[in-house]
């Protein structure tokens, strides 16, 4: 169905969202004051001045991590003394992190802010209070000093660097200083406004240090091959699925005309590996998110495609019957409270066409709900491949205790009809003895064996992190049923196995170093041997780097040999400022073609390169807003129906690279 809008109304609504949206792209900061929050909470003096959590009253909206290990703030100010919050309006300073780096040694700190529901205009904001013994001026002087800032849509409104998001926001500083550094972040929701101070100063390592990882290159690549490139800031978060000799690929994108621009569609490609050909076609995307959220998943079996996106009002589920030449059925499904969203869509299909869409919704109480949508053939052709779909009544099979952050869910039919789901999510709670947040990580396994009702639900492991991504990969079927399940804990990636259908886990086995992330699993037999692979994302010593855990036969050794499929790098820009290259936010995907490992992902070129401030500025909250009218849509190339349109050839100096890599 691609693109089939006409303009007026694609503007109309891009424009809608945009006004909901009022800190998004170009119009970020229109309204400084425009989420409807308190931007001055209490006040803690210029230099000399601060006192920590004086007057909060507020629990705090702000994460502060070194991968996905939350950071313990100090238990005295010993910060504010040492620089001038004058600049900053003298915010009131909530806590004070104090941690510490050999010069010139990578690091790595993550700031992450959420909203209850995970809906609604958020900020988590950056300045630079002191490089070494100076007091910088705007925002630029944070890469100079050798640490580049990375988020979605950033906004230089100096001091201040912000990035925006709905429900859900983060920047990440990666990089390396030779001189101590003060930043100051602060975190803005519906909620109000909390402010940190975080000082590196220059001494012992310490958990915000990136360990270097020594894996070795893989020797077993098939192909590798840059499908696409773009320049525009909304690139990103890919998703992939195999069918035949055609790999799907689904990626938010933005206006190649102008890569400040907030505008965001759905790009959808095919990768033909008999012919090389790259081909595509786009969908207008509605939701007001900055690329923090992965919103949308594929799903693939012969002529059947299954396009799934959430993130606005329903979740929509788009299929294909012609491997995505056209999209003749269009299914809609809840997706809870009127004013909140679904978030983190995902689908499996299984052997015999049938298709799982499972989406997190906001329930009462904002609690969160994980939910199930099954969808049958109810007709097909000739040959017996479907042409319709008939779906039965969502199912909600997790309801969290508390307000949480869902992770992505990893979903998969067995051989014999089995459903397993993987999913986890993060609680934020307020610690009062150390004025600060406090977040814990759960993962559950639930499994619904073929013919029966219900599922069995386990609780596979508890941590104090912020999770991701748990995945899941099966081995047989029935009661004997093997699970392979990924997910992520302080010290790394996991896998725990069950050969029960998930009633019970082994204890996990490490792999990947501190901060890995986001595993992909695969479990497959070759030449009568189990092939275990997990893919994850691990910090390396300038940016995110994709490896590979691989057990060539499981039964034998389960002791694995740990790949490096890509190589962060770090390059020297204008003026000397850092360029670093790595594999991005979310930036990857992976399915199996057979015995073989497919996987797309984003290599992202990260530079200072903030989104200039509009120029109106100041309006009230509520005020109208003035440049709402002057919201151009997206001109994405090319507007087709389906996959069929080829693909300009990827251009090497764009920002994004997207890539394939096929696995023996």
């Amino acid at each position: 169905m691609g693109l089939a809008l006409d303009l007026p109304a694609r503007v109309g609504r891009q424009a809608e969202s945009a006004k909901h949206m009022k800190n998004t792209g170009k119009l970020f900061g229109i309204v400084l004051a425009g989420f409807g929050l308190a931007m001055g909470v209490g006040g803690c003096g210029s230099k000399g001045g601060g006192t920590r959590g004086a007057t909060q009253t507020q629990q705090g909206s702000l994460l502060v991590t070194a991968g996905v290990q939350p950071l313990t703030p100090a238990s005295a100010d010993t910060v504010s003394a040492t620089v001038d919050l004058a600049p900053l309006g003298n915010p009131q300073v909530s806590e004070v992190y104090d941690v510490t780096t050999p010069a010139g040694e990578a690091f790595a700190i993550n700031l992450f802010t959420r909203n209850r529901g995970n809906v609604g205009d958020v900020r988590v904001s950056l300045a630079h209070l002191l490089d070494g013994g100076a007091a910088p001026v705007g925002t630029s002087t944070i890469v100079r000093a050798g640490v580049i800032p990375v988020g979605g849509g950033l906004v230089d409104r100096s001091p201040w660097l912000d990035s925006a998001g709905d429900g859900f926001s983060r920047i990440s500083l990666q990089g390396s200083v030779t001189q101590p550094q003060v930043y100051a972040v602060q975190a803005e929701t519906p909620a109000g406004v909390q402010t940190a101070l975080i000082r590196v100063a220059i001494g012992p390592r310490s958990p915000i240090n990136v360990d270097a990882q020594l894996p070795i290159p893989a020797p077993f690549v098939l192909d590798h091959r840059t499908l696409y490139s773009s320049d525009s800031f909304q690139f990103g978060l890919p998703t992939c699925a195999t069918s035949g000799d055609r790999t799907t690929v689904v990626a938010y994108e933005g206006d190649d005309g102008d890569p400040f621009s907030g505008n965001r569609y759905e790009l959808r490609m095919q990768y033909d590996r008999t012919t090389g050909a790259v081909t595509g076609g786009a969908s207008d995307e509605r939701s007001p998110d900055r690329n923090n959220w992965r919103d949308h998943e594929i799903a693939a079996l012969f002529n059947v495609l299954a396009v799934v996106k959430s993130g606005e009002n329903a979740v929509s589920c788009r299929l294909s019957f012609d491997r995505g030449a056209t999209f003749a059925q269009t299914a809609t499904f809840p997706a809870g409270l009127a004013q909140f969203r679904a978030r983190l869509v995902q689908c499996a299909m299984a052997a015999d066409y049938t298709l799982a869409v499972l989406y997190w919704r906001p329930g009462a109480d904002f609690l969160s709900e994980l939910v199930l949508v099954e969808g049958t053939p109810s007709s097909v052709d000739a040959n017996g491949s479907p042409t319709a779909y008939a779906f039965g009544a969502p199912q909600v099979i997790h309801r969290t205790a508390q307000d949480a952050t869902p992770a992505i869910v990893g979903a998969e039919y067995s051989a014999g009809g089995d459903l397993v789901v993987g999913y986890g999510y993060s609680t934020w709670s307020w610690d009062e003895v150390n004025r600060a947040n406090a977040v814990r990580s759960s993962f559950y396994c639930s499994t619904r064996l073929f013919g029966a009702a219900a599922f069995q639900e386990t609780l596979v492991d508890e941590d104090v992190t912020f999770n991701y991504d748990p995945s899941v990969a099966l081995v047989g079927q029935g009661a004997g049923l093997s699970i392979y399940y990924g997910y992520e804990t302080r010290g790394g990636v996991r896998m725990a196995r069950s050969v029960d259908a998930g009633a019970s886990f082994s204890a996990p086995q490490a792999l990947g170093g501190d901060g890995a992330h986001l595993p992909k699993v695969f479990a497959v037999d070759v030449a009568g041997a189990l092939r275990v692979d997990v893919l994850f994302l691990q910090p390396g010593t300038v940016a995110n780097e994709l490896h590979l855990a691989r057990y060539s036969d499981y039964a034998a050794s389960q002791v694995p040999t740990v790949y490096r499929l890509t190589t962060a790098t770090q390059t020297t820009g204008p003026g000397g400022t850092p360029v670093l290259t790595g594999v991005g936010w979310l930036g990857y995907d992976a399915c199996l073609d057979g015995d073989d490992v497919v996987i797309t992902y984003d290599e992202t070129r990260e530079e200072f390169l903030p989104m200039p401030m509009p120029v109106a500025m100041g309006l009230a909250s509520g005020a109208p807003n003035a440049q709402a009218a002057q919201f151009t849509a997206a001109t994405p190339p090319p507007l087709a129906p389906g996959l069929t349109t080829p693909l300009a050839a990827p251009n090497a100096a764009d920002r994004h690279q997207l890539k394939l890599m096929r696995l023996d």
